[in-house]
């Protein structure tokens, strides 16, 4: 099979990547491959390096070695360092991917709409009666058009979430990264979001999740990747990784989840 033939299956590859926070290095040597329409799921205990992968894969935390290729937008950190890199290089890079954080980060004073209608307008220059009605439209995939023209504060923090997902895919991205999307929300509200992330998936968006929702990564991913102290342990798919683990470390952790559960 040729590199150009590969190239194109692969929407994502990260070769040699490592991370440090001052002495303390993050990331270790991270080496992964995410296929176009594939979502992967990376779980593992807290500080294990699983949001600083997703950080780095959007360029909002710098790479200090290693590969990072994401359509066919590729920066390697081994020849330049991240702070060459100009404003112009990291929008283009950082528009291929939609984050979605922990906590929603919207704009209190701006409506639903208007939130969703921001980067669009702003960024891609998008007329704003045509911007409005594609986050009309998105809103109603995430089951929100009627809260279009409300404020956050008025929404729960399920509803706040669905509109940040929307506002992530006005931008239309190649690729989504879901960051604990769930985890501050109230229980009963989890799901709600829950099922919007798993249309996304049967839709075919590429997706990587950090989540702890371990039955849910089962559900959804194709491939589950098992991180602990900055290191891939385990990858594969959910009956071999969750249902079947092979290393001791994911087995304890996944041991630890369920009596937590």
């Amino acid at each position: 099979m040729s590199i150009s033939i590969m190239k194109t299956e692969n929407m994502i590859t990260v070769r040699n990547l490592r991370k440090c926070f001052g002495p303390v290095t993050v990331l270790k040597d991270i080496n992964i491959t995410v296929r176009k329409g594939e979502v992967v799921a990376l779980i593992g205990p807290s500080g294990s390096g699983k949001s600083t992968l997703l950080r780095c894969l959007n360029m909002l935390a710098a790479p200090d070695a290693g590969v990072v290729e994401v359509g066919d937008q590729c920066f390697d950190f081994n020849q330049t360092k991240a702070e060459k890199l100009s404003d112009k290089q990291l929008a283009k890079f950082r528009a291929q991917t939609g984050m979605v954080f922990q906590h929603f980060n919207l704009f209190p004073h701006m409506t639903v709409a208007q939130n969703v209608m921001e980067g669009p307008v702003t960024v891609l220059k998008v007329p704003k009666a045509e911007a409005r009605a594609e986050a009309i439209e998105l809103l109603k995939r995430v089951g929100l058009a009627d809260k279009a023209d409300m404020y956050p504060p008025q929404l729960s923090g399920g509803q706040k979430q669905r509109v940040a997902i929307a506002r992530a895919l006005a931008m239309n991205p190649a690729v989504m990264l879901f960051d604990e999307a769930t985890s501050a929300l109230d229980p009963e509200l989890v799901g709600e979001v829950l099922n919007v992330m798993k249309a996304l998936a049967e839709d075919g968006m590429t997706m990587i999740l950090v989540t702890h929702e371990i039955a849910f990564a089962r559900e959804v991913a194709d491939k589950v990747i098992f991180m602990r102290d900055g290191v891939v342990v385990e990858c594969g798919p959910p009956a071999q990784v969750i249902d079947a683990p092979v290393e001791a470390a994911t087995k304890a952790f996944l041991s630890r989840v369920a009596k937590a559960a």
